[in-house]
């Protein structure tokens, strides 16, 4: 009897053996099956969108015939056809400019991009919401800023991200407001919001402008004057140059000082340099290097002597940041750089003379 329960039960495990390997053979078989098949509609992909990118680029920048012909293949494609070819024309538009970004554009509004992406604004797809935003702030104008502020409260990240770009690209100053109070606070969106408010231009400079002067008023709850501070320097703004002017000596945080010191030199008001040859000696670090910096980039002697008495000093940013300043000035700098004994100086002086000799 033992020797029978023996013999079956090595029956038994030869054959769960058999069946184990059996399985991990089809298991692999199936599975190079499966990456084979994967390969092959990923090759049959990349080859469908290359060939409707050269169709859009035939459109775009074909000989007159052959760009009319290919326009009328692009309008004749309908269904998921040409949902294919829009998302390949959306990767393409980033890459374009001028006036062959124009034609592109032009092809997709008469083919229904912008209804096709204002319609996927309310999709329940985080995906197609921020295909919708993209889309919007691609083919749309300032009418669809309204469409889009909702979306700056959206649960993903991600589609609050996509919507902070898409409305500095309508390039409408009615998207201020609602950028600066919806998504001031969240850090992660601070570079977005910049880019936004940068690409938007002179038309966001008034209401930055109120940010500014409500803070220095006490009106500080929920405003983000170091980000208007910022975006006034990037769009050159020199009517805010009084006000940045007030805001360098202020009581304000020094988040909004250095961001107002680099406006300052970004703009480059003769104005600014003794408010900025002040701020050299702010109490502040940070303050001290961004006034050094603004300094460097004016381009100004008048700030000659503060700059050589930064150098001088035991804080090695803002000496090494006063000695690339006074670097820039030219000959006058350099001279004043080569009787200091700074380790700084020296360093400013030896890639001076380092780039003189190229």
């Amino acid at each position: 009897m033992g020797e029978f329960s023996r013999s079956h039960l090595l029956t038994v495990t030869w054959w769960v053996c058999v069946v184990f390997v059996v399985l991990v053979v089809l298991t692999a078989a199936l599975l190079v099956v499966l990456r084979l098949s994967l390969d092959a509609i990923e090759e049959r992909r990349q080859r469908r969108a290359t060939a409707v990118r050269d169709l859009l680029f035939t459109h775009l920048m074909g000989e007159p015939d052959e760009a009319e012909e290919a326009r009328r293949t692009l309008k004749s494609w309908r269904g998921r056809r040409w949902d294919f070819a829009e998302q390949q024309a959306f990767l393409l538009l980033p890459k374009l400019r001028g006036d062959i970004r124009a034609a592109l554009v032009e092809l997709l509004r008469e083919r229904g991009a912008l209804h096709h992406a204002l319609a996927q604004l309310g999709s329940w797809s985080a995906v197609h919401r921020c295909r919708g935003a993209f889309g919007v702030g691609v083919l749309g104008g300032e009418e669809h800023v309204e469409s889009l502020v909702p979306l700056l409260q959206d649960a993903t990240f991600l589609v609050r991200r996509v919507t902070v770009r898409a409305l500095g690209n309508l390039g409408s100053g009615a998207a201020v407001a609602p950028l600066l109070r919806t998504t001031g606070d969240e850090q992660r969106l601070s570079r977005d919001l910049v880019y936004a408010l940068h690409r938007i231009g002179s038309e966001a400079a008034p209401d930055l402008r109120a940010e500014l002067e409500a803070a220095l008023a006490g009106d500080s709850e929920g405003r983000h004057p170091d980000i208007a501070a910022r975006a006034l320097g990037l769009v050159e703004d020199l009517g805010a140059v009084p006000l940045l002017l007030r805001v360098v000596p202020s009581a304000l945080d020094a988040p909004t000082r250095l961001a107002a010191a680099e406006a300052l030199g970004r703009i480059g008001s003769p104005e600014a340099i003794p408010v900025l040859a002040q701020a050299l000696f702010d109490d502040t670090p940070s303050v001290r290097q961004e006034a050094t910096r603004a300094l460097g980039v004016m381009g100004s002697p008048l700030a000659s002597e503060p700059l050589l008495d930064l150098v001088e000093t035991n804080d090695p940013i803002v000496s090494r940041e006063a000695a690339d300043a006074l670097r820039a000035l030219g000959t006058h700098g350099l001279t004043l750089l080569r009787g200091s004994t700074s380790p700084y100086s020296v360093e400013a002086v030896a890639l001076a003379d380092l780039e003189g000799a190229r």
